[in-house]
């Protein structure tokens, strides 16, 4: 009877907190609706999503869609074992996607390209160029194509796994043993047209954001240069399409040429220099956050730190020098082989001696410690950027937040994992090849990274042109909805607690991943520990995806009433979702969410 009192009183004691907590937030809410400006838009009037907008939604859906079923197929599979088909499907389907996230922030860089030179008027003055505009749903329909012949291939083949070669593409040569000669030849028309679009579609993104000019009324003394955060995007978004396309020609050369010593030598180059770009949309994201950092600090003349802009092409071309390293010295020397290192991004050479060996040796880790030291650079330049008034820096926002959080695990993942093999390589030290063991399961968890920071920033940049006030200025506080930006928390926090979750377990257990980062239950775990880490791993998946969804639909159907500093209505009134990290408060810094949901 005691116990039951107890319990009633708790309850008593939870109600009555919620009902204080939801009058405290409305009438929070309330007071800041009435200290808010007039906006600009409403919700007849607003523009249309733009172009670039569009192209990453699209490529989004498809990059999240494939891996949700991919998640729904191996978790039905793993549960009854009634879905391997369908997990051998969206495996192959998954391959495709990868040129998405690239894609995707070049266009977020031709988009930041316009409103530099539109003074954020890009409606009025049409820029990008209705021709560029075009290039970037070209070249992501191009995309959706790929993913739709892997998804179509079955119906003609009778078999659900549906080869793709390296890079995503179709293996229309072992189609041909399994289908009609003409299907098959009409596959690979389809498949050269798209890859034809896509490279042709991307080259025009690139020469349209180069040839974008600035409207005499906004700047009356000539166009301005492209910013170093969009020219370092674009040097590395070349680079990855560059490779991939001479990478594409050399095997089509094979595939009616047939093979050669020469040709061989070559593909397995661009094989492995395609490898060391596979960081280029993380970098690419985190460079365009801090272009976006400067310009909320000075909406006209924002620009990052001069060191920073330094620290972008230090980036971007540490990248290059191991790309070009690791095509060109195979060809110095008859028994000079580029290999795969023991991680991601890294090669190592063999086959050289004597100063040439040690020249080469000392070039690759010059490059490695530049490209770790730029992005810790980049970081720190993005948490301690001020106006020239330091009392007048607006506090850093969700999505950036966000962004650098996740910008965090991903290098933190990648920079442990250089430092624990490159300490073994020189010392043999047990401790530092476990450390590299356990940074090498964890490389799957991060896997998202680039997508996820992709559409916070995407979201961001379409709230802060319906934000926009009556005078055209943007408030400090402009941001999307509330809701929206608790998704993102949510999201992060999903790969934040599957990255704790490896490192933990990785020191009590042997542990294994699947591909799609979760961490599988240890054999040799309890029942009760088994169910806990099963739980964690089903929510942070759902946390993810949903929460990604969520974004994905809150971006293309915001309105100017419901974004911030206009409406601040969170996911529900009793839930709040704390921000991840906590880089920002030790700074002395904040999101700009205010009034938060956790203030009220």
């Amino acid at each position: 009877m005691v116990r039951s009192n107890a319990f009633a009183h708790l309850a008593v004691m939870g109600l009555g907190v919620t009902a204080f907590y939801y009058q405290q937030k409305q009438q929070a809410i309330s007071r800041v609706g009435q200290d808010a400006p007039i906006a600009r838009f409403t919700e007849d009037t607003k523009p249309g999503p733009g172009s670039a907008l569009l192209a990453i939604i699209n490529l989004s859906i498809q990059f999240f869609v494939v891996y949700t079923c991919l998640a729904i197929a191996r978790t039905m599979n793993q549960l009854y074992g009634n879905a391997a088909a369908a997990q051998k499907l969206f495996e192959s389907a998954t391959l495709t996607v990868n040129y998405a996230p690239m894609l995707c922030v070049l266009f977020l860089g031709a988009r930041m390209r316009a409103e530099q030179l539109a003074g954020k008027d890009t409606d009025t003055y049409m820029l990008p160029t209705a021709e560029t505009r075009s290039a970037m749903q070209w070249a992501a329909f191009a995309v959706l194509v790929q993913v739709v012949m892997v998804l179509a291939i079955p119906f003609f083949t009778g078999e659900l796994s549906v080869p793709v070669d390296a890079d995503g593409n179709v293996d229309v040569e072992k189609l041909g043993e399994k289908m009609n000669k003409t299907v098959s030849g009409l596959l690979t028309l389809v498949r050269y047209a798209t890859l034809a679009v896509l490279y042709g579609a991307t080259i025009y993104v690139v020469y349209g954001i180069h040839t974008m000019e600035a409207p005499a009324a906004v700047y009356p003394d000539g166009t301005p240069p492209v910013s170093p955060a969009v020219g370092a995007t674009i040097n590395l978004t070349s680079q990855f399409f560059i490779i991939y396309l001479l990478l594409a020609v050399s095997r089509t050369y094979v595939q009616f040429a047939g093979p050669g010593p020469a040709v061989n030598k070559l593909i397995g180059s661009l094989q492995l220099a395609a490898f060391t770009v596979n960081m280029a949309p993380m970098l690419c994201i985190l460079f365009i956050g801090a272009r976006m950092r400067a310009l909320q600090i000075d909406p006209v003349n924002g620009s990052p730190q001069p060191w920073a802009q330094n620290c972008f092409w230090a980036c971007a071309y540490s990248i290059l020098v191991q790309a070009l390293m690791v095509i060109l010295l195979p060809y110095t020397s008859p028994t000079a082989v580029a290999v795969r290192g023991d991680f991601e991004g890294d090669v190592k050479f063999t086959g050289i001696e004597g100063g040439f060996a040690s020249f080469c040796t000392a070039v690759r880790y010059i490059a490695l410690f530049a490209l770790y030291g730029g992005f810790v650079a980049v970081c720190y330049s993005i948490f301690t950027i001020e106006a020239a008034n330091p009392a007048d820096t607006p506090k850093l926002s969700p999505a950036m937040q966000c962004v650098m959080n996740l910008s965090t695990q991903y290098f933190f993942v990648y920079g442990l994992l250089f430092f624990a093999q490159t300490f073994r390589n020189f010392t043999g030290s047990e401790f530092a090849g476990k450390v590299a063991q356990v940074m090498d399961g964890a490389r799957a968890t991060v896997m998202y990274a680039p997508m996820l920071s992709i559409i916070f920033v995407a979201g961001r940049m379409r709230a802060l042109q319906l934000s926009q006030a009556s005078d055209g200025s943007i408030p400090s506080t402009a941001g999307p909805p509330v809701w929206v930006q608790e998704c993102m928390f949510l999201s992060t926090w999903s790969v934040l607690v599957q990255l704790i979750l490896v490192i933990v377990l990785s020191c009590l257990y042997t542990v294994e991943m699947d591909v799609d980062g979760n961490v599988k239950t240890p054999a040799d775990t309890g029942k009760v520990t088994g169910y806990v880490l099963n739980g964690l791993r089903y929510f942070s998946m759902i946390a993810m995806y949903g929460g990604s969804c969520a974004i994905l639909y809150g971006t293309y159907y915001l309105n100017p009433e419901n974004c911030q500093p206009y409406s601040y209505e969170g996911l529900h009134p009793a839930i709040a979702i704390p921000a991840p990290g906590g880089l920002d408060e030790a700074l002395g810094k904040a999101a700009d969410i205010a009034p938060t949901p956790g203030a009220f």
